[in-house]
């Protein structure tokens, strides 16, 4: 199988197959991607809007290849706003929850959701999701994220504020920030400027949250 390269993530490259519907996802960091393609097929039996898999070996996972921006892209080009894109991950995180076995994404930002030309949104990188924990941990994750952009001197800081507040009056409920902001802290593909920024992104949220 040729590949090409169309993607660098933190964690992980992503290579277009010569057929052009599929595309290999590769863990630079090596593992096995045996789990998280069992919970995405699933995931999508349950009818939660995943990438189709076709295979996973070692730290490869050879997934549908989706044609369409990412959210964060476009937030950025103005065809989304903060407020539709902060209400879109409080109704993907609720429907998430609501399925059998508690099962949680705990990186789910605008990032990680592709607005798909054939079907809309759609839920990608599911490495860290867990099943059996809380989803007040879930949504304090993805706060916390939106909120580190909030706190950042981006120009785009606003909008990220926006869209928290979106998400957490659209999806209300108990936030599990301290474990949240414990967990963001230890991920190694954080730089030390993102991790210092976490106390602030924490205490927006809480301002926010009410």
């Amino acid at each position: 199988m040729h590949k090409r390269l169309v993607g660098r993530g933190r964690s992980a490259d992503v290579y277009a197959t010569d057929d052009g519907a599929w595309v290999l996802r590769s863990y630079r960091d090596g593992g096995d991607t045996a789990r998280e393609a069992a919970l995405m097929v699933r995931l999508a039996e349950a009818g939660y809007p995943v990438p189709a898999v076709r295979g996973a070996a070692g730290p490869d996972l050879v997934l549908e290849r989706l044609r369409g921006p990412s959210l964060t892209e476009g937030l950025l080009a103005g065809a989304y706003e903060p407020e539709a894109a902060g209400a879109l991950l409080a109704g993907l995180l609720d429907r998430l929850h609501a399925l059998p076995g508690r099962v949680v994404h705990l990186d789910l930002h605008p990032g990680n959701v592709v607005l798909a030309e054939d079907r809309g949104p759609v839920v990608i990188d599911w490495r860290t999701a867990e099943e059996g924990a809380e989803p007040g941990l879930d949504r304090a994750m993805s706060a916390l994220i939106l909120a580190e952009v909030a706190v950042s001197p981006a120009p785009y800081a606003p909008g990220a504020r926006a869209g928290l507040a979106a998400l957490l009056a659209a999806s209300p409920g108990p936030l599990l920030l301290a474990e949240a902001r414990a967990r963001r802290a230890a991920d190694p593909n954080l730089t030390a400027a993102e991790v210092g920024a976490l106390g602030a992104a924490e205490e927006l949220v809480r301002s926010l949250a009410g």
